[in-house]
Parts: structure tokens; C-alpha cells; sequence
């Protein structure tokens, strides 16, 4: 088998193979094509929520979720950051997810809950922002992180975390209009660049 067919390379309409050489260039203009779209959309003033850590795992964190639904209706398209304030100690909360992610692995695959990818410690180490994520229905998103999500969706999944932290959750949603749904990644990505959060997977850009 040659080159050309095991990358599955259409043949152009002479019959031959796409030159290769443009595929830089082609990726390029496509890359400017989007950020030119970004740069038209809107950007809707942030909200904000503090919630008790106490309140995880209790019916009040239901009511947190019902007041985030309320505030933003079920089809916002947003950006958000979930974080601590200055009261929550980082150590708890890396103590808990390292120990959590041995915990869940050990487990039968069938029993394993997709909870949200631990990120390298030397770039989160101080971080307050624990997770940084997009929906095109965020306040329903917030409530997988906040109470749980089906065990394979990843998420946070809180109501699986200690019920004694202290401090608040501080929950931010950015609402973003005028961009495809497709390229909201991107700007959780330069979010997620700044803010270094604890957990979540990462790769648009």
C-alpha cells in the first residue's frame, strides 16, 4: 500500500493525490477564518454564584442549581469557571482528588465514575479555579458538576466530594452569542490557559 492510500487521500480531478505541501497553508487560512468569527461574537456580562461547601451533597445544592436554571434560562450558550475562595484549603481539595482518582481507578470498570481528569500539579499548585467548561445548556451542565452527572459523563460529580471543606464555590458563566457552538472550545481553552484549573481536560488549541 502506498503513502497516499493509507492516509485515505482523495485524488484530486486529475486523478492525482492533493499536493501536501499547501496542507499548512489550507489549516492556516482556516484557523483565520475562525478567529475572524470570534472576533465578531459577544460576549454577555458574567454572573456570579457563591455556594457554601457545606452544602454539598445536601438538598440545598439542588436549590443552588434551580436559582442558576432560574437566572439563565436552559439553552444559555456560555463559557464558566468553577473555583474556591480565599477560605477553602487547596491542600483538602488535593488531597481529596489525587486520592479519589486511585480510588476510582481501582474500582471494577463497571463501577467507575468519569470524574473529571486531574491536571499536572505544577501548573495548578496555587490555583484556585478548579474547572473551566462550555455548554450550549450551561445551567444544566453546572448542575452535572454541582450534585452528578451519569457515571460515564465527565464532570465533577460533587456530591461525591467531602461534606466538611470549608469556604465557598464561587461559579462564574460568561454567556457568549454570535459564535458557533463549534468554536466555544477555543475560548474555554484561553480561559483554561489563564486560570490553570485543578481538573479537566484541555486540547482545542
Amino acid at each position: 500500500m502506498n503513502q497516499a492510500s493509507s492516509l485515505n487521500v482523495e485524488p484530486g480531478a486529475d486523478g492525482e493525490s492533493p499536493a501536501l505541501p499547501d496542507l499548512i497553508a489550507r489549516t492556516a487560512a482556516s484557523l483565520r477564518t475562525m478567529a475572524d468569527e470570534l472576533d465578531n461574537g459577544t460576549l454577555i456580562e458574567p454572573v456570579e454564584w457563591v455556594i457554601p461547601m457545606s452544602d454539598i451533597g445536601s438538598p440545598k445544592m439542588e436549590e443552588h442549581c434551580d436559582a442558576i436554571v432560574a437566572r439563565l434560562g436552559r439553552k444559555q450558550m456560555a463559557v464558566y469557571a468553577i473555583g474556591f475562595d480565599e477560605h477553602v484549603p487547596l491542600q483538602r481539595v488535593h488531597e481529596f482528588v489525587d486520592g479519589n482518582k486511585v480510588r476510582n481507578k481501582a474500582l471494577p470498570v463497571a463501577e467507575r465514575r468519569a470524574f473529571a481528569r486531574v491536571n499536572k500539579r505544577k501548573r495548578c499548585a496555587d490555583s484556585r479555579c478548579l474547572y473551566i467548561g462550555k455548554s450550549e445548556k450551561v445551567a444544566e451542565r453546572i448542575r452535572q458538576h454541582l450534585t452528578e452527572a451519569h457515571p460515564a459523563t465527565f464532570a465533577l460529580h460533587l456530591n461525591y466530594w467531602p461534606k466538611d471543606i470549608p469556604g465557598n464555590l464561587i461559579v462564574q458563566v460568561i454567556g457568549v452569542s454570535s459564535v458557533q457552538s463549534t468554536l466555544l472550545s477555543f475560548i474555554e481553552d484561553q480561559m483554561a490557559g489563564e486560570m490553570s484549573p485543578i481538573l479537566g481536560r484541555r486540547g482545542s488549541v
